[in-house]
C-alpha cells in the first residue's frame, strides 16, 4: 500500500514541480498606471517652503498605498495557488462529502502494479477506490478504501425428483377404493385339434430255424413236401420288417395341460422267408391293419414355445386285408431220390398266392414322450418317441406283432388347432 502510496506522489510531484500560477494582466495593467501617474517635480522658487514638504508627503502616501495593493494581489494570488496545489499539515481526517472522495478507475485492461509508467503517455490506475489524507509531505497521498469481498453467489442446481421407492410407490398408488379381491385366472382350455401323423418301428425282428416249419404256405403244402423240407433239414430264416404306420386324429381339450387324443391308424406290416433248400423256397406275407388309438396327453413343461407333454394309451388293430406268395424252383436231377422227385415236380405248386385273414384283432399299450412346436400361427410340428408293448392273442400267421412283443416307435407329425 506504502508502494502504491509513493507511486502515486512520485506521479503528482512529476507533473506539478513546474506549475506556476499566472497573475492576472489587470495587476500588471493597474502597476503601469500608477507608475506612469506619479507628478514630476518642478523648481518653483516661490513655494519652495511649504509646497516641498506638502509634495513630499503627498508621494509618500500614494507609494506606500501602491504597495500594500500589490503585496495584497501577490499574496492572494499565492494563497489560491498554495491551496491548489499543497494540503495544509495535520492529523488524517475523512471528508464525508462524496465530492471530497477522489475516485480513480481503470479502464480495460488491467494494469499491473508493477508496470513501469511513462511520463509522456497517458496514465492508467487500477479500478479501485482512493481516499485522499493530508500528508507531512508536500504531495499528496491517496490511500485504498479496504474493498468489501463480493460473495460470489454459487449457482442453484436443480435436484430432479428423487424416484419413489417401491413402499413409497405401493403408498402412493394406493387408493381409497375398497379392494376387490380378483380370483385367480383360469388357464385358457384348448378346444379340438386335428393331428396327421406318421408312425415307424424302430426294431425288426428276424427268426432262423431249419426245416420248413416257418413257411407262411406250409398249411397247403403236401404232407410228401413238407417230410422232404424236414429229411433235408436246411436252414430257413424269416425276417420281420419295422412296421410303418399313418394316421389322423382328433385331441379336445380337457384342461390347459391335458387332452383326450383319439384317431384311425392305418399299419403296414410285411415280412419275408428265404432259404438254403435245395427247393430254393422264397415267400413273402403282407398285412394291412386298422387301429383305433386312444391317448391321455399331459403337457408337463413349455420350454419358449415348445410344449413337452407325456402320452399314455393303448389302440386295438384289426388287419383288413393280408396275403401270402410263395415260389419255388428246381429241377429231377436235383433230388437224388428219383421217384421223390418225380412226384414233387409233377404234383407240389411252383407258385401260391393266397389272400389270408387273422382271426382275433390285436391289442397293444404304449407310453410316449412327445413335443409341440408352433411354425405358423396354430400350425404345430410334433413328434413322440416311446414305447409300445403287443400282447400275443395266438393268430395263425406269423407278425412282428406277435413274434416281437415290444417295440419302439418313433412318430412325427402336425397338429393344427382351431
Amino acid at each position: 500500500m506504502a508502494k502504491e502510496n509513493d507511486k502515486i506522489k512520485d506521479l503528482f510531484s512529476s507533473k506539478l514541480k513546474d506549475f506556476e500560477s499566472d497573475v492576472p494582466a489587470s495587476v500588471w495593467g493597474g502597476l503601469d498606471q500608477l507608475l506612469s501617474q506619479q507628478p514630476t517635480p518642478t523648481a518653483d522658487p516661490s513655494s519652495s517652503g511649504s509646497s516641498s514638504s506638502a509634495g513630499s508627503s503627498a508621494a509618500t502616501t500614494a507609494k506606500a498605498s501602491l504597495l500594500k495593493t500589490i503585496l495584497i494581489t501577490i499574496g492572494v494570488a499565492a494563497a489560491v495557488v498554495t491551496g491548489v496545489i499543497l494540503i495544509p499539515k495535520g492529523e488524517d481526517t475523512i471528508i464525508p462529502e462524496e465530492n471530497n472522495v477522489i475516485v480513480a478507475e481503470e479502464p480495460e485492461p488491467f494494469i499491473d502494479a508493477d508496470t513501469t509508467m511513462v511520463e509522456e503517455e497517458p496514465i492508467s490506475l487500477p479500478l479501485k477506490k482512493y481516499l485522499a489524507k493530508k500528508m507531512d509531505s508536500v504531495y499528496p497521498v491517496i490511500e485504498e478504501i479496504p474493498k468489501e469481498p463480493v460473495k460470489q453467489e454459487e449457482p442453484v442446481l436443480e435436484k430432479e425428483p428423487e424416484k419413489p421407492s417401491k413402499k413409497e410407490e405401493v403408498l402412493l398408488n394406493t387408493t381409497t377404493e375398497p379392494a376387490i379381491a380378483e380370483l385367480p385366472k383360469r388357464s385358457k382350455v384348448k378346444g379340438l385339434s386335428l393331428i396327421a401323423s406318421a408312425n415307424a418301428g424302430l426294431l425288426s425282428e428276424n427268426i432262423n430255424q431249419n426245416g420248413g416249419g416257418l413257411l407262411f404256405s406250409r398249411g397247403v403244402r403236401s404232407r410228401i413236401f413238407m417230410d422232404a423240407l424236414s429229411k433235408e433239414n436246411k436252414g430257413f430264416e424269416m425276417q420281420h420288417k419295422q412296421p410303418l404306420s399313418i394316421g389322423l386324429k382328433l385331441s379336445k381339450g380337457l384342461t390347459s395341460n391335458l387332452s383326450l387324443e383319439a384317431g384311425l391308424v392305418y399299419t403296414y406290416l410285411s415280412s419275408k422267408i428265404t432259404s438254403t433248400s435245395i427247393f430254393d423256397i422264397h415267400e413273402t406275407q403282407t398285412f394291412h391293419y386298422l387301429g383305433i388309438p386312444v391317448s391321455l396327453n399331459y403337457t408337463f413343461y413349455k420350454l419358449g414355445k415348445a410344449d413337452l407333454y407325456l402320452s399314455v394309451g393303448g389302440m386295438i388293430q384289426k388287419d383288413i386285408s393280408g396275403k401270402y406268395e410263395s415260389s419255388m424252383g428246381f429241377s429231377k436231377m436235383d433230388i437224388e431220390d428219383r421217384e421223390l422227385a418225380f412226384k414233387l415236380y409233377h404234383n407240389e405248386p411252383y407258385f401260391i398266392r393266397e389272400n389270408i385273414e387273422q382271426s382275433k384283432p390285436q391289442f397293444s399299450t404304449h407310453l410316449k414322450l412327445g413335443i409341440a412346436y408352433p411354425i405358423y400361427k396354430k400350425l404345430y410340428l410334433y413328434g413322440t418317441i416311446g414305447g409300445a408293448y403287443y400282447f400275443d392273442v395266438h393268430n395263425k400267421y406269423p407278425t412282428i406283432f406277435s413274434d416281437r412283443k415290444t417295440q419302439l416307435d418313433l412318430n412325427m407329425g402336425i397338429k393344427f388347432d382351431f
